[in-house]
């Protein structure tokens, strides 16, 4: 059975996790040049980063996703999604079989809330289609599929018990890798009960929770940041009354949950600049369980109980 779901309202009862890796995994970040933290700080040793991967090592934690979108999708937006119901190993494109992936999550836990939330949901376009020229692909049909406006993802179990390290993986659409590891992303958002008792795990749904953004952070700002991964904005922003100085957070309507689910896959972790500061922040994104855009009683203070990163 999958464990109850966590709120992040004060005035909600929030449970941990039982079933959660216990280390810290600071490592490599999900964009190095992005992140308002340090990368690796010089107290993590190669013991740390071992031990870390150990956590991630469960069998029955691997799941295959069909029905990608061949020319947009990569391993950061699947990760963008997936980390939402558990911690995220590593992520491998089939080659053989365009539009699937393999996911390692870090336990079979995350596997079964993939699966249970994210089976059978479509997916809007996440972003402007690569300009590729596939030899391989010239079936005016499968050229169609390729650019259709949306996909239904497919989620099952998967016999293997471990993805196995690809040292050579090959180019997808964009160029980017077709294999990618985040045992050590700081962008995973369970890797120890305190870190998961913060998190919700609520189904895909038109309203998304955003926080870890600018404190002064406009409506304005917030659509554009959609606007810039070119895909469908936000129909409406709520923004919470700031509980502190360090960041904001609020609430982005979409006109329905297949553009929420792209928003989340290609702006999940998007950097916003900010006026005196170093670094940008890296905005948070998850499916609300709010079902419009009035602010609940005791919901004012929903940045102070959602995921926060130091930043």
């Amino acid at each position: 059975m999958l464990e109850e779901q966590i709120h992040p309202y004060p005035n909600e009862q929030a449970r941990p996790y039982d079933e959660i890796c216990a280390s810290t995994g600071y490592g490599e970040p999900f964009a190095t040049d992005t992140f308002r933290k340090a990368a690796t700080p010089a107290v993590t040793t190669e013991f740390r980063d071992q031990r870390t991967a150990a956590h991630f090592q469960q069998p029955g934690a691997v799941l295959m996703v069909y029905g990608l979108d061949p020319l947009r999708t990569n391993a950061d937006k699947l990760f963008n999604l997936m980390c939402l119901y558990g911690n995220v190993a590593r992520i491998k494109f089939l080659k053989s079989k365009e539009g699937t992936a393999m996911v390692q999550m870090g336990d079979s836990v995350a596997v079964e809330r993939c699966v249970q939330n994210l089976n059978n949901v479509a997916v809007g376009l996440t972003g402007a289609a690569p300009l590729v020229h596939n030899h391989n692909n010239t079936n005016e049909q499968q050229q169609n599929e390729n650019n259709a406006k949306e996909h239904k993802l497919q989620l099952a179990f998967s016999k293997q018990p471990y993805l196995s390290e690809v040292t050579n993986p090959y180019p997808l659409p964009d160029k980017s890798p077709s294999y990618k590891e985040y045992i050590t992303n700081k962008n995973n958002r369970f890797m120890n009960p305190a870190m998961a008792s913060k998190n919700r795990i609520q189904p895909p749904s038109k309203i998304l929770h955003f926080f870890n953004t600018p404190p002064q952070v406009t409506e304005v700002e917030l659509i554009q940041v959609f606007r810039d991964y070119d895909v469908i904005p936000p129909k409406a922003v709520k923004l919470f009354p700031m509980k502190s100085e360090r960041s904001s957070s609020g609430l982005l309507e979409f006109e329905n949950t297949t553009e929420a689910v792209a928003a989340v896959m290609a702006c999940n972790h998007a950097a916003i600049e900010s006026p005196g500061t170093k670094f940008p922040f890296i905005m948070k994104l998850c499916f609300s369980s709010s079902r419009s855009m009035t602010i609940r009683n005791g919901d004012n203070n929903s940045n102070g109980a959602a995921d926060k990163q130091e930043h």
